[in-house]
């Protein structure tokens, strides 16, 4: 765990840390990376009116890792 920590340390902002899953009517999965709460919420909204089904949706860590 600390090494996670230090790998942490020494990243970026994410600049889109909301994450949605979805599944189309083709039952294909889908997603999409969404910059606010609100965003996260109303796109949850907007595909499930086209009968697509969320499968998850999650917050990404606050900063991503760049490796070399």
């Amino acid at each position: 765990m600390n090494e996670l920590k230090k790998l942490n340390e020494g990243g970026t902002p994410s600049e889109r840390p909301f994450l949605l899953i979805y599944t189309n009517k083709d039952n294909v999965v889908n997603y999409e990376w969404l910059k606010t709460k609100e965003e996260l919420v109303r796109v949850m909204e907007e595909v499930k009116g086209y009968g697509c089904q969320v499968l998850d949706s999650t917050l990404i860590a606050s900063c991503r890792v760049e490796f070399p």
